[in-house]
């Protein structure tokens, strides 16, 4: 399972960065942008979540 513990890694990094680029640039976002970059965090999760369900189901069948 070390694969997966290298994906976590990944996601969490790449969810920094975005925090990280977003202070750098001081970016002052509206309401309506933030509630889309809200939302795209979210589906953001839920594509991880899925992808992490199928390597899940990969490892179960052994391929």
């Amino acid at each position: 399972m070390e694969h997966k513990k290298k994906l976590e890694e990944l996601n969490k990094k790449s969810l920094q960065k975005l925090e990280e680029y977003l202070k750098i640039k001081e970016v002052v976002l509206k309401e309506d942008d933030h509630k889309k970059l809200h939302s795209a965090k979210e589906e953001w999760q839920l594509a991880w979540n899925k992808l992490m369900e199928a390597l899940l189901v990969l490892e179960r069948l052994e391929i």
